[in-house]
């Protein structure tokens, strides 16, 4: 067996890991219900609507699913910079906020249902300074009046909102909201200790209270409604710092569980608000920002605390742990993949060589799919931000910021393959067309050194619910073969047997 395989499969629960030994031959184990999860907010939140309904055509196209935004407090709030809310504001019905950002937020959720795709807010990630926010984003968000801005949101997007009494049809309903942004990092949430406490918790378990109390009132409860919780930073890199909390220990904390996973007592709970209003943490599923160490998918976390892609399992693990605890209303909480990105080189110079990149896509997107409880995985953002000396925000799009595809990474995020030795004559060939239809018929191919691509044995395949394929072929050197699929509507890279 292959390291990087048996690290995947270490990362498992076990569980998962019997399944996979029960498979039969030629089968591989997957999440075959694997949505795809596209977000730009630069090119899609404050765009012309022409260029708001290129992107989304664009993104409908690669064969997204859910398109996220993050709705911020801030931008809707009224007086964001006063340190009183406004007198006579409740914050609980959108009609008393200004209405001009509002309506950026109405047409891009319109457009996204007209496509077919389902909207995805992220809530918050910026509070007005009456609501615990600081200049720009951080600060201690107050739950009661986050409570309010959530419920806002709620009633506008539950499919019952009419912006104006003879309007002949509501606001569409969303049915998937995410709760603030990378709580676990100081630029959204401050401080994050105090005394060596990670208090960050403590702030973001009343904003979890509060936030599923809103969206139930607001009609946003039962079958098909999500609450996710988490949008958490993957790694704190090295040692203890004061400015983020591994996310592991977050979740722990956010439970009042102590690194031994038992409850805090005594002096320690009461420093956590654990020992009088801990109840049960609502949600429905867990997002995650499974970033990498540079080096991408196969440079693991030495921090057990710590989740990038290829340690998914740890999450799976560690939220079991907190059900059997009983600090989750949700059994068996799955994991949204909801952010994850390469950075290039093109054109960030300290970032991954861009002809890695296709690979890593592949690759991340195949340990996310063999993860059962992972429903998704993520692309962040489509356009790469304008790189400015050291202010240069994200270089993991897909294109480069003056619109240009960057080489091999559009079309490997389009039509991913990745190819896994398990001996010298077993390899696993996972793969698909993104936007495809299922039963779409793809044919893989094959080749050693400079000789001709042929179709090998067994290779021609149905995609399957989301448009991914993932199987198990054995053939003689099969391991010492460079492989593509075809199909009606082209031809994928070409990988090399992963080693």
């Amino acid at each position: 067996m292959r390291p990087r395989l048996a690290h995947a499969l270490r990362a498992l629960p076990l569980a998962a890991l019997l399944a996979i030994v029960a498979l039969p031959a030629g089968s591989a184990a997957g999440s075959a219900s694997q949505v795809t999860i596209m977000q730009d907010d630069r090119a899609l939140v404050v765009a012309t609507a022409a260029g708001r309904a290129a992107v989304l055509d664009e993104m409908k196209a690669l064969g997204a699913d859910y398109v996220k935004f993050r709705l911020d407090w801030r931008s809707v709030a009224p007086s964001p910079d006063a340190s009183k809310k406004p007198p006579g504001f409740s914050g609980e019905d959108s009609r008393q906020y200004p209405q001009a950002p509002w309506g950026l937020y109405d047409g891009l959720v319109k457009a996204i249902v007209e496509r077919g795709m389902k909207p995805y807010i992220l809530l918050g990630g910026a509070s007005p300074k009456w609501g615990g926010g600081k200049d720009g984003r951080g600060g201690t968000p107050n739950p009661t009046e986050f409570g309010r801005f959530v419920k806002a949101v709620g009633s506008r997007y539950n499919g019952n909102f009419l912006l104006a009494p003879a309007d002949p049809l509501p606001l569409p309903r969303v049915r998937v909201f995410a709760i603030w942004m990378e709580p676990n990092l100081l630029g959204w949430i401050s401080p994050q200790y105090k005394d060596g406490i990670p208090v960050s918790a403590r702030t973001y378990r009343r904003m979890l209270y509060a936030a599923g109390d809103a969206l139930a009132a607001s009609g946003h409860s039962g079958s098909g409604e999500e609450m996710l919780i988490g949008e958490l930073l993957p790694f704190a890199r090295s040692g203890h710092t004061d400015n983020k909390v591994r996310p592991i220990k977050f979740l722990r904390e956010l439970a009042c569980l102590d690194d031994g996973y038992k409850p805090f007592t005594g002096s320690a709970a009461q420093k956590r608000s654990c020992a009088k209003d801990f109840k049960p943490l609502p949600g429905t599923g867990l997002a995650h920002h499974p970033y990498t160490l540079s080096g991408g998918p196969d440079v693991g976390n030495q921090n057990k605390d710590d989740v990038s892609i290829g340690e998914l399992g740890r999450l799976v693990t560690a939220l079991d742990k907190l059900a059997a605890k009983h600090r989750l209303v949700r059994q068996r909480m799955p994991v949204w993949v909801s952010e994850l990105g390469f950075q290039t080189n093109p054109p960030d110079q300290y970032a991954a060589p861009i002809k890695r990149v296709p690979e890593y896509i592949g690759e991340s997107d195949w340990l996310a799919y063999r993860n059962p409880r992972v429903v998704s995985y993520s692309q962040y953002p489509l356009i790469d931000d304008t790189l400015d000396g050291a202010a240069g925000g994200f270089q993991s799009g897909i294109r480069f910021s003056d619109g240009r595809k960057k080489p091999g990474v559009y079309n490997g995020f389009r039509l991913p393959l990745f190819v896994e030795r398990r001996s010298s004559d077993t390899v696993e060939i996972f793969g698909g067309v993104r936007a495809g239809a299922p039963g779409t018929q793809v044919t893989i191919q094959s080749k050693r050194g400079s000789g001709e691509w042929k179709p090998i044995k067994n290779g021609t395949l149905k995609l399957g619910t989301q448009g991914y394929f993932d199987r198990v072929f054995t053939f003689s050197n099969a391991a010492d073969r460079q492989y593509r699929f075809r199909f009606s509507g082209g031809t994928s890279r070409v990988a090399n047997v992963h080693s």
